[in-house]
């Protein structure tokens, strides 16, 4: 069995750094006796910075350590290739983690052995938040950590699980094969928007795809500052709303999304007379500029059809 651990970069140097020399640390290269792993890192603004980072890393890496360079920006470009690539090179499962992530030694262990233990096409780990966050971000339900005893087992949208999430999954060959056999594996149309990855969970899942969640397999996030401010929760829940309304456009048809908007309109309206009255918590005033947000997005893209370039092709 082979394991490619896939990870998508751009413009983090710093980060990407922090990434591999924590793998350098984690439980790659005896995870079990028929198990073999390599890590794919796929530069999505190749710099000679970044490459030279990863041949440097690569002489003492514990696992073979590849450096690919995709230079058509957008985050499914730079998702799709990580596919290609490892399939290419023989990979039977696929793990993909963010630059900006930090897994648990055993993270990827555990992915393993889930699947091992129910023959599924996709494991779901799960994440929690870095120290040092704002104090209002743990308690609200924006950061909610999946890693919470009582929300690991959470139903999600579309019949996902709650901890859906290409930041920490294994996904099995044949699933992607089946996939790509029917188009791109994750929809160009979502390169600068996001929610590539829920939209391949759906379509996979309705082709038959398997699916369980490892609650034992954790990855930290590092957000950057700006995700708590409350200019960057308005752009991620507009952006987050853009891509809901893409989704149900795509997967649910007219009148789901009629509804969806509906009900976006009486949020918004809603969130716009209670907003003045939230200025005594900063965690409630956050969530209502956070909502504010997402339900402006899903509007706005029922209306254009359009969707929020929030990534500005960057993964």
């Amino acid at each position: 069995m082979k394991v490619s651990v896939c990870i998508c970069t751009y413009s983090r140097y710093a980060l990407l750094q922090r990434l591999l020399e924590s793998l350098k640390q984690a439980e790659l290269k005896d995870l079990s006796p028929d198990a073999t792993v390599d890590v794919i890192v796929i530069d999505n603004h190749p710099t000679a910075e970044t490459a030279a980072l990863c041949r440097q890393l690569a002489a003492t890496f514990p696992v073979p350590l590849r450096y690919v360079e995709e230079h058509e920006r957008g985050i499914s470009q730079a998702r799709n290739r990580a596919a290609e690539v490892a399939l290419a090179a023989g990979a039977d499962f696929i793990a993909f983690i963010d630059d900006d992530d930090v897994p648990r030694p055993d993270w990827l262990r555990e992915l393993l052995l889930q699947q091992r233990d129910t023959g599924v096409d996709l494991v779901f780990g799960c994440w929690e938040l870095a120290p040092g966050v704002p104090e209002w971000a743990f308690r609200s339900d924006i950061f909610k950590s999946q890693a919470h005893e009582n929300d690991r087992h959470k139903k999600g949208s579309y019949g996902l699980p709650w901890m859906a999430s290409t930041c920490n999954v294994l996904i099995g060959r044949d699933t992607l094969e089946d996939i790509r056999g029917q188009g791109a594996i994750f929809d160009l149309g979502l390169s600068h928007s996001g929610g590539e990855d829920k939209d391949f969970f759906i379509r996979a899942l309705a082709r038959g795809a398997t699916m369980a969640s490892a609650s034992d397999s954790i990855v930290v996030r590092h957000h950057e500052p700006e995700r708590y401010s409350a200019r960057g929760l308005l752009k991620r829940g507009f952006k987050n709303g853009c891509s809901r309304m893409m989704k149900i456009r795509s997967h649910s048809g007219l009148w789901p999304s009629i509804s969806r908007t509906a009900v976006s309109c009486l949020k918004f309206l809603i969130v716009l007379l209670t907003l003045p009255f939230c200025v005594v918590s900063r965690g409630m005033f956050m969530h209502q500029v956070y909502r504010l947000g997402k339900a402006t997005g899903v509007v706005y893209t029922f209306m254009t059809g359009k969707s929020y370039t929030y990534y500005s092709g960057e993964p």
